[in-house]
């Protein structure tokens, strides 16, 4: 971490040169420039290389991270030694802001995992909860990512119950590709965060050999390809389509 970390307008002026890279449906692309500004100004930025820990699940710690750039993995322990990977958040994106609301430990980790550090703004729980208070739009934005991270979770534990591994995978890859994807023209849509498939398999809740045959399906039916470990969608509506039991029923294509 930074020694002297950047606060106030200066963590400010950090915060808002990221700003036209964060998706379009990220907590901090919602916000008024007055929010944005009054929430970067409240913290301070400090830079997590590659491996480092945001956030360790179990800990009693409230603070708010509000990424600036690169990306993070979410995870959660499964004993043995094992890590299943819950979501993947770039910048733009909030994390942490359960923390302090109803007084639990944190539940996951959160690492930082691009080739260029994760920038991040670091707020202590009150001041983060101060400007929501004098920012109202602000509070709701959040309660908005809030509601689809658990409609998302809830989505994936219904399809743990009835759906195949391959219309896991699809559906799986189209909700990253939708958040994080990023148009290449002669690719299709890149996924712009590094996943193995053993990571690809915890977040569809399957074996590392199940996403490895399920990944091959996807491949062979040109619905995704990988760019070393970036998935790459070549048609989104195509995978979308595949998210659907009816699809699979007609020959390969």
């Amino acid at each position: 971490m930074s020694a002297d970390p950047p606060t106030g307008a200066a963590a400010a002026a950090d915060g808002l040169k990221q700003r036209e890279d964060w998706p379009g449906n990220s907590f901090l692309a919602t916000l008024s420039e007055d929010a944005l500004a009054d929430l970067l100004e409240a913290g301070r930025v400090l830079r997590f290389g590659k491996g480092r820990r945001l956030i360790e699940e179990g800990d009693s710690a409230t603070e708010v991270f509000l990424l600036l750039s690169a990306g993070v993995k979410v995870t959660a322990d499964l004993g043995g030694g094992k890590q299943a990977l819950l979501a993947v958040r770039l910048g733009g994106d909030v994390v942490g802001e359960l923390a302090g609301a109803d007084g639990e430990r944190r539940l996951a980790t959160v690492t930082a995992c691009g080739r260029e550090p994760v920038i991040a703004v670091v707020l202590k729980r009150a001041d983060f909860d101060a400007v929501l208070e004098r920012h109202p739009h602000a509070q709701r934005a959040l309660s908005a990512v809030v509601s689809r991270k658990f409609r998302t979770a809830t989505r994936r534990r219904v399809d743990f119950a009835g759906a195949t591994s391959e219309i896991r995978l699809a559906r799986a890859l189209v909700e990253l590709a939708d958040d994080y994807g990023r148009p290449v023209s002669e690719h299709g849509t890149v996924i712009r965060i590094n996943l193995t498939q053993i990571e690809l398999g915890t977040l569809v809740g399957v074996s590392e050999a199940t996403a490895q045959r399920s990944l091959r399906m996807l491949r062979e039916r040109n619905l995704v390809a990988l760019e070393g470990r970036r998935p790459i969608v070549p048609d989104l509506d195509e995978l979308r389509a595949a998210g659907q039991e009816d699809w699979w029923a007609e020959p390969a294509r």
